[in-house]
């Protein structure tokens, strides 16, 4: 009978602890990643990946315990621009035929002024690097028509676009870059409870 109810009790409190924990999944048709970059130094030109996927285990009552993992397919890019998303796909960036994906995996959550800092693994052309992401949200949960349960998040971050080694660049006649190596990101999610 003891042995009974400390095994109940056990369960209890592992189910307790499990219930401030929930999971999410990022819903891909209303996601993506974005990116912006200066363009012979006089403006600025950008692109999205509209397939992305990932989950998000979220800490219910201290969202500092959450961890989220998102995972980016680099063939979806567009940057409106056939040619150009053909010479960013190509060796000299991507190289998409070696590295399909970019990757981010969290390592910790802090809550800041403006919302959270999102610290982790990010992982582009092969080379990862630790960055931090300013993160909106995640917002207040709602009902969908659907019937299922969605919040949404953005994050933003500047990258150096060489310590991923996309190194290429062509110097202009005035002695200016054509492109820069500052590399704005943003993240939007809509994620579904499941």
């Amino acid at each position: 009978m003891k042995k009974t109810l400390l095994c109940l009790l056990i369960m209890l409190t592992v189910s307790i602890a499990n219930g401030a924990a929930s999971e999410w999944r990022i819903d891909p048709d209303h996601s993506n990643a974005q990116f912006r970059i200066r363009h012979l130094m006089i403006s600025e030109v950008g692109g999205m990946f509209p397939t992305i996927t990932g989950k998000l285990t979220l800490n219910d009552d201290n969202v500092s315990d959450s961890s989220i993992e998102v995972a980016v397919a680099v063939a979806s890019l567009d940057t409106g621009v056939a040619k150009r998303d053909a010479h960013l796909l190509g060796s000299d960036f991507f190289d998409v035929d070696n590295f399909p994906t970019m990757t981010f995996v969290s390592t910790r959550i802090d809550k800041t002024n403006q919302g959270l800092a999102l610290y982790g693994t990010l992982t582009i052309h092969g080379y990862s690097h630790s960055t931090v992401f300013a993160v909106t949200g995640p917002s207040e949960a709602i009902k969908d028509p659907w019937g299922m349960t969605r919040i949404g998040a953005s994050a933003t971050t500047t990258i150096n676009r060489r310590h991923f080694g996309m190194v290429w660049n062509e110097v202009l006649d005035n002695g200016n870059a054509m492109i820069g190596n500052e590399v704005e990101l943003q993240i939007d999610m809509e994620l579904i409870r499941q």
